[in-house]
């Protein structure tokens, strides 16, 4: 009796020492698993078809945003949109069109010979994204790409009232720094109704975390500006809600500061 007392003992000891064993193997399997997430990054690879030296005047060609998250082809993003410019002129965004296997393409034709720009500014999987590409269509003088619309900078006095949108996209990479700026806002503005207005901050595809915001949001033509300070509800990402009086076209700058860096990128549009 008494050894097969004994025995019952081990047979239980061994059972609880295997299950113990095996859950710390869970246990690691567990947090390798969850390492593996955290280094998982919104990919984005920018790309033109012809390739951006071989852009001709009057001759269409395709921008192309591959998204992935990881090794995951990312199909179902929140928002694509290429923002496009001639060097010294407006910026146009557009939503782009998502084909397949994470690919988001715009066809666009330009009928002048220049130096262009296209960010594709990317949202998914609670991140965003927006490289920059430089494109050269046709022959162009040496002078004229001889500084890209990376190296701007100026001081804050400097343009504080200048509104233009060649101001705003010099303003968007901060002192040489390498910090871009992207404000977002609802397709549709409606007097009365509370927004979400959101400010991107990225230096080298990674988000610029831990700067004051604040957005600078006023009436065309009107004296009164108004002060709104920001969240960061996500590593460079920056909140505010406001509630625009009346229909109108408003200017909202997005004043961004930390350390030493004290930049602002301006964006005008129309509410209904």
């Amino acid at each position: 009796m008494r050894r097969g007392h004994f025995g019952l003992i081990f047979l239980t000891f061994s059972i609880f020492l295997l299950a113990a064993c095996g859950g710390e193997s869970n246990g690691d399997n567990d947090s390798q698993s969850t390492s593996d997430e955290e280094v998982k990054m919104l990919n984005v690879d920018l790309t033109t078809d012809p390739t951006s030296e071989n852009v001709e005047p009057g001759k269409p060609f395709t921008i192309q945003a591959a998204v992935t998250f990881g090794e995951e082809e990312v199909n179902d993003a929140e928002e694509v949109r290429f923002e496009f410019w001639k060097k010294g002129e407006e910026h146009e965004e557009v939503d782009a069109e998502f084909t397949e296997n994470g690919n988001y393409v715009l066809k666009k034709t330009v009928e002048e010979p220049g130096v262009y720009y296209v960010i594709s500014h990317v949202t998914a999987r609670g991140m965003h994204n927006m490289p920059q590409k430089e494109i050269v269509v046709g022959d162009v003088k040496p002078e004229e790409n001889a500084e890209g619309e990376d190296s701007h900078s100026e001081s804050e006095e400097g343009h504080e009232d200048d509104e233009s949108e060649e101001s705003a996209s010099q303003d968007e990479h901060g002192h040489g720094t390498n910090v871009m700026a992207h404000i977002m806002l609802p397709q549709t503005v409606k007097a009365g109704e509370e927004v979400t207005i959101k400010g991107h901050l990225q230096q080298d595809e990674a988000p610029f975390k831990g700067a004051e915001v604040q957005f600078e949001i006023w009436k065309k033509d009107s004296e009164k500006h108004n002060y709104v300070d920001a969240t960061e509800p996500k590593d460079g990402e920056y909140h505010a809600t406001y509630t625009f009086e009346e229909a109108a076209t408003y200017h909202v700058k997005f004043h961004y500061k930390k350390d030493d860096l004290h930049n602002h990128k301006e964006k005008t549009f129309n509410v209904q």
